[in-house]
């Protein structure tokens, strides 16, 4: 089965099996001493931890992005959202580490993981947080990757492990080969032959409990934690203070390590939930027949009626006065039923804006074809970075609608997360999409379209 992976990432080493094993209070791994306080301890000196200035209190609702171009040092008492560098988006969520409050849970999801400084942030504050990660099991054997070393110091849940997360210390979870954690569904070959394509955990997002004197944090990011990521590419983040939307994350973060460590996924996990100004939806989602089997009567690559951007886009109206504007970022698109809607909303009125990412695989060719020919305003291929040198792609991933949406005009909406726009992130894969309502917040995204990616001069018209 193929695995939607990095190019850093290697063959994945077998998962540990110890079945009716339990976890109640902190879990450890086997080879790591326990502390007084029950967190593992490291077996190693612990690396000096470089520090960073931490950014103004109390946290607010704010949008970060990178500029990958950007390489200047940020100045004493900058914040990284407002100085955004090509380091913007790993020092936003180191700041919110080391601004933890002491006692507090810090937890967090991600599908690769190989940054040296974000795992020092966090072993920095061993034995001060409870620190609880999900990562997927391709970053087990990535190349330079961080399962190991935080593993041995806080401690790790294998597979077959229970655990309750509420009572439990420090630990690291791995999902399970070849799926994710909740997801577990192997799509069929787009060419109808040939191995299928099985689940990840996509997920890019950590949750605090408490950031100084900021309660129910949530930090919701485009990027995995990698080099290549962070310097070559474009990618957004928002940071939000919310009560409710912090317990709808935790909740889909305890689904996670449910299924992670116990028992054989889902094939289906889609939930929509409004949560104040917010909404999250959160994938796998199944077609419309609610059928997964090999050769059932709906292709999950032909199915517009159960794919939620589709829905997101139907609810839009092209036709009112001022103009709807749309903008996309994204990093990966293959879904051609996306693309379709986005060639009938220009022929009804919409202004329609999309930049890509350029590197091989990350466009279908269907989809390539769709929007070239649809007349949007505007379509801009970045150049992606298997060209080396000084060429930068975009990974990010973000949908702006400004205009009349579900019947009422002048809105600005923000749809992000870790969604991109292709089949696996729909139907397999653990994913996140977070629909936000801001107008300020807006701004920033729009900003960053117009000012930043497209005025970079690394995503010409394609």
């Amino acid at each position: 089965m193929i695995r939607h992976v990095s190019k850093s990432v290697t063959t994945m080493a077998a998962v540990v099996l110890l079945a009716g094993a339990s976890v109640t209070a902190y879990a450890v791994a086997p080879s790591a001493a326990v502390t007084a306080d029950g967190a593992a301890a490291m077996p190693y000196a612990v690396e000096d931890f470089a520090g960073y200035v931490p950014g103004p209190a109390p946290v607010t609702l704010e949008a970060t992005f990178n500029d990958p171009d950007k390489t200047t040092e940020r100045p004493h008492g900058v914040s990284p959202s407002a100085w955004g560098d090509q380091n913007a988006l790993r020092d936003q969520l180191i700041d919110l580490i080391q601004r933890a409050e002491k006692g507090s849970l810090v937890r967090g999801s991600m599908y690769l993981f190989t940054d040296d400084e974000v795992r020092k942030a966090l072993l920095s504050r061993k034995g001060e947080l409870r620190i609880q990660l999900i990562l997927d099991g391709d970053t087990v054997a990535a190349g330079g990757g961080e399962y190991q070393t935080l593993s041995e110091a806080l401690g790790k849940v294998e597979y077959g492990q229970s655990v309750d997360a509420d009572t439990a210390g420090s630990f690291v979870l791995a999902c399970p080969q070849d799926r994710g954690c909740v997801g577990n569904r192997v799509l069929p070959p787009a060419s109808g032959s040939g191995e299928g394509e099985s689940a990840i955990n996509h997920n890019k997002f950590f949750v605090f409990e408490k950031v100084g004197t900021t309660a129910n944090v949530v930090f919701q990011s485009s990027a995995n934690l990698t080099t290549n990521q962070r310097v070559g590419m474009y990618n957004n983040a928002v940071t939000i203070p919310d009560a409710g939307l912090y317990q709808e994350y935790n909740r889909y973060w305890k689904q996670l390590l449910m299924h992670g460590s116990q028992g054989a996924g889902l094939a289906d996990n889609y939930t929509a939930k409004d949560v104040g100004p917010y909404k999250t939806y959160f994938f796998p989602r199944v077609e419309s027949d609610n059928d997964t089997a090999l050769g059932s009567p709906v292709d999950p690559r032909n199915d517009a009626s159960s794919d939620t951007v589709v829905s997101l886009l139907k609810n839009v109206d092209c036709k009112a006065v001022p103009t709807t504007q749309i903008r996309i970022g994204m990093y990966a698109f293959t879904r051609t039923q996306v693309a379709e809607k986005l060639r009938d909303m220009r022929a009804a009125g919409c202004q329609v804006h999309v930049v890509h990412n350029g590197d091989p695989g990350n466009v279908g060719s269907t989809v390539k074809n769709v929007l070239t020919t649809a007349k949007l305003n505007s379509l801009s291929k970045c150049q992606g970075t298997e060209a080396g040198g000084t060429a930068r792609g975009i990974h990010s991933k973000y949908l702006l609608i400004d205009g009349t949406y579900l019947g009422t005009g002048g809105r600005k909406l923000i749809f992000t997360g870790s969604h991109n726009y292709t089949y696996p992130n729909l139907r397999s894969q653990d994913e996140t999409l977070l629909k936000i309502e801001n107008t300020a917040l807006y701004e920033k995204f729009r900003e960053n379209f117009d000012q930043t990616v497209l005025a970079g001069g690394h995503c010409p018209p394609a």
